[in-house]
């Protein structure tokens, strides 16, 4: 069953005066099944950050659909689609975003406290998610306190907490040394393989991408190739090389290849 479905898809991005117009996304097409762990790549200005946005709801397409769970969130009105945002979609971002002002604990539990989840409810949930992301020893810390790995896993546990339908990860491992992406993307592998997570997550990184069960290459705002992981990651991680090798393009800001 398809958890999100993306059909056509383009964005155009046009200057005021309608004179000059920017197509950062032309006629794409993506869909991603329940339990799936979908890495997208592609150069630098190739179309990845307009997709990611289009698909968390966050900007609307030009032309095409998006189906996620079965609902096209831009027939919403503003309120019903903060709504279904909030509920239906889990984000992991490159910065954490968590809030320094409260513990690791209360950041992660966010998503439950706005849905009026029982206490009881609420510390069960915390408790597996955590164990899961091997964070328990640090719920009663501020942000500061701790490293930026373990800032990116509990944002991993507060995108996934609410059991979204799909979690959009946008370059998760960028701001991470190589131990903690090591520690985020095992994490990661944990939820998707254990609690059967859904997931798409933007990457420059060949090593966060060969966690990926299946990735996906854009260039120039359009489908490029698609390749699948086997059972050796170390022979999926020298496909993922090779395939950028042959993309080609801007990868300035790709992350160093890690084994």
């Amino acid at each position: 069953m398809a958890v999100l479905e993306a059909r056509a898809l383009t964005k155009i991005y046009g200057a005021r005066n309608g004179n000059v117009t920017y197509k950062a996304l032309e006629n794409f097409d993506l869909r991603i099944e329940a339990g799936e762990f979908v890495g997208v790549m592609g150069p630098s200005g190739s179309g990845k950050t307009t997709l990611l946005n289009l698909l968390a709801t966050i900007d609307a397409p030009t032309s095409g659909s998006i189906e996620i769970n079965g609902t096209d969130p831009s027939r919403m009105k503003n309120d019903k689609l903060a709504l279904f945002r909030r509920r239906q979609l889990g984000f992991i971002f490159q910065d954490f975003n968590l809030l320094d002002t409260l513990s690791i604990k209360e950041n992660i539990i966010l998503p439950l406290v706005l849905e009026n989840i029982s206490n009881p409810e609420i510390d069960r949930r915390v408790n597996e998610i955590a164990s899961l992301l091997h964070i328990n020893h640090i719920l009663d810390k501020r942000t500061y306190e701790v490293s930026g790995g373990q800032q990116q896993r509990a944002s991993a546990a507060r995108a996934m907490i609410h059991k979204p339908a799909i979690l959009l990860a946008d370059e998760p491992t960028g701001n991470l040394d190589s131990k903690s992406a090591t520690d985020l993307m095992d994490a990661v592998k944990d939820l998707n393989e254990q609690q059967k997570a859904t997931l798409m997550m933007v990457t420059h990184d060949p090593f966060a991408a060969s966690y990926c069960s299946r990735i996906v290459f854009i260039k120039d705002g359009a489908f490029f190739s698609e390749i699948r992981r086997g059972s050796n990651r170390q022979v999926f991680f020298q496909q993922i090389l090779d395939a950028v090798s042959l993309l080609g393009g801007n990868f300035d800001d790709l992350s160093p290849a890690r084994s």
